[in-house]
């Protein structure tokens, strides 16, 4: 239990640098608009780049944390085998969504 914690914390910690990356960009466009110009328009691509990483960073640690816990236990647990495939497939499902 302690280390399901401790990877919720991670993540939780992420979401907040993530929404911090967003807010920032949020009032960067909303100080352009309110003065008519941009000042750098390169800078709004770098920092949507910067939260896509973010996102992508996060979203490849909880797929980490949920195969080595929730999924190990699972397949572990499973009294058929075509139960344990069902789970695999179903996270496969969803990576190649992610990955699109």
């Amino acid at each position: 239990m302690y280390q399901c914690d401790v990877e919720n914390k991670k993540l939780l910690n992420r979401i907040n640098r993530i929404s911090g990356q967003v807010n920032a960009l949020k009032k960067r466009l909303e100080d352009e608009v309110e003065c008519n110009e941009a000042k750098d328009p390169y800078e709004v691509i770098r920092q949507l780049s910067a939260i896509k990483g973010a996102v992508n960073g996060m979203m490849n640690s909880y797929i980490e944390h949920f195969a080595k816990g929730h999924l190990v236990k699972e397949i572990r647990e499973a009294k058929e085998e075509s139960s344990a495939m069902a789970q695999m497939d179903s996270l496969v499902d969803i990576m190649k969504s992610f990955s699109k």
